[in-house]
């Protein structure tokens, strides 16, 4: 049975999130006497987001296929591909540095970059694209160390 973008997407996102749910299940330590939910939560919520809302788009595109049962446009457009493998290697090298330099030093880096490659036609000054990268940087930083109490990177070469 051909079908719709969005179940193709709704079934991707459903399958990628019972299983990182599962993976979160099995690796994330839980310290003992701990009374709040602890670093266990975060996760589970987003998760759990996501899972509600593949679930949401897979029934949007079933929905649509009785509607109208011909195909969507292809994925991705000329050049697609490319992009997001591009995009992918970006997310991995950020991980890399993050390991190696930490988070503080990295952040800011790979969002400007994220800022380049995700704008598309639209034009961002560079400005405006290192401010918000800062912003962010700082936000996520207190939202972790500060709000959740979660240590972020530090780095082999810092420690």
């Amino acid at each position: 049975m051909k079908m719709k973008r969005d179940s193709v997407t709704g079934i991707v996102g459903l399958i990628w999130s019972l299983i990182w749910l599962l993976l979160i299940q099995i690796q994330t330590k839980q310290p003992k006497n701990l009374l709040e939910p602890g670093p266990r939560l975060l996760p589970y919520v987003a998760f759990t987001v996501v899972f509600i809302s593949s679930l949401m788009l897979f029934l949007k595109g079933v929905s649509d296929w009785k509607k109208d049962p011909t195909l969507d446009k292809p994925y991705f457009p000329e050049g697609g591909k490319l992009k997001v493998t591009k995009s992918y290697l970006m997310l991995v090298l950020t991980g890399i540095l993050m390991a190696v330099f930490g988070f503080v030093p990295v952040a800011p880096f790979a969002i400007f970059a994220f800022i380049h490659d995700l704008k598309g036609n639209s034009s961002v000054k560079p400005i405006h694209a290192a401010l918000i990268s800062v912003i962010v940087t700082i936000g996520l930083y207190a939202m972790f160390v500060i709000g959740f109490q979660v240590k972020l990177p530090t780095g082999i070469l810092f420690k």
